[in-house]
Formats: structure tokens, C-alpha cells, sequence
């Protein structure tokens, strides 16, 4: 499946798997940005699998302790990066379970 189609399948999938994984309402706000941060992480060249979750980790990683500083909001950080990561996963899994049926 070409990366371009992968990536329509995340932007369709993504916001109802990333709020329904373990700690799904602390990421719901951040749901674009984890969106956006898949996206930004298939382009990296030669990146592992890891990697690219690490980078997207980051990016949220980075979201939080700016919201936090900046706003009355506070974001459990710990708890937010562990729902992001089992989100990114369950993420993963969904598109390519869908990508593997050769869906147009």
C-alpha cells in the first residue's frame, strides 16, 4: 500500500482508536498532534519503527510541558506519554490490520 493511502487510513483511524486506548481521555485534546506526529514520522528516511514512535513521543513530550507551563490546564505528563504510546501502537496495528485487506 503506498504511504500516501497508510496515511489517509491514520487520519481516518486514529482519532477513535487514540481515545479509547487505555488513558485515552487524558490524550484527546493532543489527538491532531499524535495525528500529525505519525504523519511527520513516516516521512523520516531509514527510521526504525521505534524511532519514529520516539519522535512522535517527543513531539507530544514537548505539547505537554508547554501546555503546562503556559495554561491553567495541567496534563499528567507520565500518564499522557503511556496512553500516547499504547495509542501509537494500537494506531499502527488498526491501519495495517485494515491496509492488509487491500482496501481501495
Amino acid at each position: 500500500m503506498a504511504l500516501s493511502k497508510w496515511l489517509d487510513l491514520v487520519k481516518l483511524l486514529a482519532p477513535v482508536v487514540l481515545v479509547n486506548v487505555k488513558g485515552g481521555e487524558k490524550i484527546a485534546s493532543l489527538v491532531p498532534l499524535v495525528i500529525n506526529g505519525i504523519t511527520e514520522a513516516e516521512h523520516m528516511k531509514g527510521a526504525t519503527g521505534p524511532e519514529k514512535k520516539a519522535h512522535v513521543l517527543n513531539i507530544v513530550d514537548a505539547a505537554i510541558q508547554t501546555i503546562n507551563a503556559t495554561s491553567k490546564v495541567h496534563i499528567d505528563l507520565a500518564g499522557a506519554k503511556a496512553a500516547t504510546s499504547g495509542g501509537i501502537d494500537a494506531v499502527v496495528s488498526a491501519v495495517n490490520a485494515v491496509a492488509k485487506t487491500d482496501h481501495p
